[in-house]
């Protein structure tokens, strides 16, 4: 990791997300131009450790090379501020979210652009979930990560079919480690059960964020209302499963497998990675 002065470098121009500890931001760089997003993350109140094992995993991130996910581009640690910037490759089309709620109100996507977005998830969870077992990517994860994050906000468009998850997930369990885990509002739309009544959990989690994406995605509204005071009552109005009749019966029950409210329950990513619809994709698309 470097250390240079991110204020020195890069202009900040607009904000995605905040909450206590982290922001995302877009930024620019001062001599070229060139725009990026980036993770900022502050340390001020953790300890030696977590900053070391913090500098561990963005390490890590700058060496993975993948096509589902944001590409790292640099990243630094400024000791008088205590915060890290994580310097990402920028996505023109936006976020997924941008993408979904910038169409005509009686558009929706067509079936295969659902599958094809599907599979690209898909993948980048198998990637994170389960590293050991991608033997054919060169430079993968060294260990296993649950994202906990998985959002339209926070997955970009990189054409109207093909989509990268970004922030990989250590930020977010490097602060849990300390119980900073700040609430950024919206996020609870996405949380599965077993999150919000702060059980242990696995991976999951991610399944059930998927499958809220992927309502999402079908149908341009969330599944799940944004209710901080009562998040489980929000969920307990899921009725399962779906009845969406503009998409086939098997995507539907797809999306309504990876919801049940039993963790076991939950198909893997590594399950749904040999679904034909989306093996075909990640074959045609991507030659996996």
């Amino acid at each position: 990791m470097q250390t240079f002065s991110f204020a020195d470098k890069y202009t900040e121009v607009g904000v995605i997300e905040e909450s206590e500890y982290q922001r995302l931001v877009e930024a620019q760089d001062k001599a070229t131009g060139e725009r990026y997003l980036c993770r900022q993350i502050s340390l001020e109140e953790y300890t030696t450790k977590v900053y070391e094992l913090c500098k561990t995993d963005i390490t890590l991130s700058t060496q993975v090379v993948s096509p589902f996910f944001a590409t790292v581009h640099e990243a630094t640690y400024e000791a008088k501020s205590r915060k890290v910037f994580v310097l990402m490759e920028d996505f023109p089309m936006g976020t997924l979210n941008d993408y979904l709620y910038s169409l005509p109100d009686d558009e929706f996507l067509p079936e295969a652009t659902c599958w094809s977005l599907l599979a690209c998830l898909v993948e980048a969870i198998c990637q994170l979930h389960e590293p050991s077992r991608m033997k054919d990517i060169e430079h993968r994860f060294t260990r296993a990560i649950v994202h906990r994050y998985i959002m339209p906000r926070r997955i970009f468009m990189v054409s109207e079919t093909r989509c990268k998850l970004a922030d990989i997930g250590w930020s977010r369990d490097l602060l849990s480690m300390e119980g900073k885990m700040g609430y950024i509002q919206g996020t609870l739309q996405y949380y599965a059960p077993e999150l919000i009544v702060n059980e242990s959990y696995g991976r999951e989690v991610d399944i059930f964020a998927l499958g809220c994406t992927m309502y999402e995605i079908m149908m341009k509204r969330v599944l799940v209302e944004d209710d901080p005071e009562e998040p489980l009552k929000a969920l307990e109005k899921i009725r399962l499963p779906l009845i969406i009749t503009t998409y086939s019966k098997k995507l539907v029950n797809l999306v309504s497998s990876m919801l049940n409210p039993d963790p076991k329950k939950r198909p893997t990513a590594f399950e749904m990675r040999t679904i034909p619809e989306i093996a075909n994709v990640l074959k045609a698309e991507f030659s996996i």
